[in-house]
């Protein structure tokens, strides 16, 4: 497996920006609310601020994932990997009607620099309405199929346009 210990700290990072994310955009909801009541600006504040982070958070994992793949397509080495387990599962919470798509990916390469055999897998979750996007992407790359890689040092990436889970981005 390659282990790439920048994993724990992405972890941290991401949950200190997601809470100040959150925080900024309901301080900035609470000074443009024209409300003339202070405590009236600040429930409103709060509301359209909880709600505009939750709205666009998506987009800023999205952003993250196109710049980190990115950075890697500069400085990695494109290689070609072996899908050795590949799998999809739908799961169903009991508060929405709506199903969440789980396509699994584990993959097997030689890592360029050092020769040695590394195993890396992915979990790329997508909502109901991308059904159809999760079956093209198992379709795609079943069992025995090679899937583009970046990899420099102790990270790599799949090179695909899909993000996959927001822990699972390094």
């Amino acid at each position: 497996m390659l282990f790439n210990p920048m994993v724990f700290v992405y972890w941290a990072v991401s949950a200190v920006g997601a809470a100040l994310y959150f925080i900024a955009a309901i301080r900035v909801a609470t000074f443009v609310t024209f409300v003339p009541d202070e405590s009236v600006a600040v429930v409103f504040g709060f509301l359209g601020g909880s709600l505009f982070a939750l709205v666009t958070w998506p987009f800023v994992l999205m952003v993250m994932w196109w710049g980190r793949r990115a950075y890697l397509r500069k400085i990695a080495a494109p290689i070609s990997a072996t899908v050795i387990e590949s799998g999809h599962r739908v799961t169903h919470t009991t508060n929405s009607p709506f199903a969440t798509h789980r396509v699994r990916l584990k993959v097997t390469f030689t890592h360029p620099s050092t020769g040695v055999e590394c195993w890396v897998k992915k979990e790329f979750a997508m909502a109901e309405f991308r059904r159809s996007t999760a079956k093209a992407l198992l379709h795609r790359f079943p069992e025995g199929a090679t899937l583009p890689m970046l990899v420099r040092g102790r990270a790599a990436g799949f090179d695909l346009a899909l993000r996959p889970q927001w822990v699972d981005l390094w």
